[in-house]
């Protein structure tokens, strides 16, 4: 009776083992930095917020902005035209992010721009949010690659 006992649950065991292995297909997961980072081209859409309640709104290319993560430099294309609300003009300017534990911040020579957030193919920029802390009637910008 042992033995028919033994055979039945060595049996299982070795179905189960193979029932339930499968082979693993690894797919190498390519990620790509231009939709994970703030490098690459950049065309601002919207513009919200502050003190009088700004919403202006652009088409893509009318504003561009290209991040470069090597050298650390924002080039900005603005053919919009005059805006009410918009301050940076075309040319080239020094940028860092401040990475915080939970956030991220955008400095733009030397001056603390506020708190940015990357999903998916939009950038989001919270003049609100600063690394020392919360302010007041700063613009929200939205880009979008």
């Amino acid at each position: 009776m042992k033995k028919l006992i033994y055979s039945s649950l060595l049996a299982l065991l070795a179905l189960g083992s193979f029932t339930s292995c499968k082979k693993d297909v690894c797919s190498k997961r390519q990620t790509n930095p231009s939709t994970s980072t703030i490098d690459g081209k950049w065309s601002l859409v919207r513009l919200y917020g502050g003190i009088a309640g700004a919403n202006e709104t652009h088409s893509i290319g009318e504003i561009e902005w290209t991040f470069n993560t090597q050298n650390n430099t924002l080039t900005v294309d603005n053919t919009a035209g005059n805006s009410t609300y918009y301050y940076l003009p075309s040319g080239t300017y020094n940028f860092q992010e401040i990475p915080g534990s939970t956030q991220n911040y955008l400095v733009i020579d030397a001056n603390e721009l506020g708190q940015f957030v990357i999903s998916g193919n939009q950038l989001s920029i919270d003049e609100n949010k600063k690394s020392t802390g919360e302010g007041a009637c700063g613009f929200y910008m939205v880009l979008e690659r």
